[in-house]
């Protein structure tokens, strides 16, 4: 298997393309971890609970109409639930290229941060609702 370098993701946020905006992605999927040790067990032993995914965003801060803010801001300050897609090339869905989406919710958002000559960057995660984050290949 051929190794894979970040170099085209995609990146959208409630139909709006960030892919220009965002410097790193990280797609999280995971399961509570429930347990379930009895008497009768030598060890522990867990069973796999809810989901828990989440996507985590580095943003490049923009405040201009349409941009970062202007699209984050009112889906914390409305409590919105929207979509979230991700996949690691702008190329179409595929096998080799699949998409990772959810429903979100945005709980707590950074918008401005940094010091004196930094670039603007804010760090947002998303977490997924109810079911969690679903791969499509086609």
């Amino acid at each position: 298997m051929g190794k894979f370098i970040l170099t085209d993701v995609f990146v959208e946020v409630n139909g709006v393309n960030f892919s220009d905006h965002v410097s790193s992605v990280e797609v999280s999927v995971s399961h509570d971890e429930v347990d379930v040790t009895s008497f009768s067990g030598g060890g522990r032993e867990r069973l796999a609970g809810l989901r828990d995914d989440s996507f985590t965003l580095n943003f490049q801060q923009d405040f201009a109409v349409g941009e970062v803010d202007a699209t984050l801001w009112p889906l914390f300050s409305n409590k919105t639930e929207f979509t979230v897609k991700v996949r690691g090339t702008s190329a179409a869905i595929s096998t080799s290229n699949p998409e990772y989406s959810a429903t979100c919710i945005l709980l707590e958002y950074q918008a401005l941060s940094g010091s004196p000559g930094d670039l603007s960057e804010t760090s947002v995660t998303f977490p997924a609702q109810r079911s969690g984050i679903a791969r499509a290949t086609v």
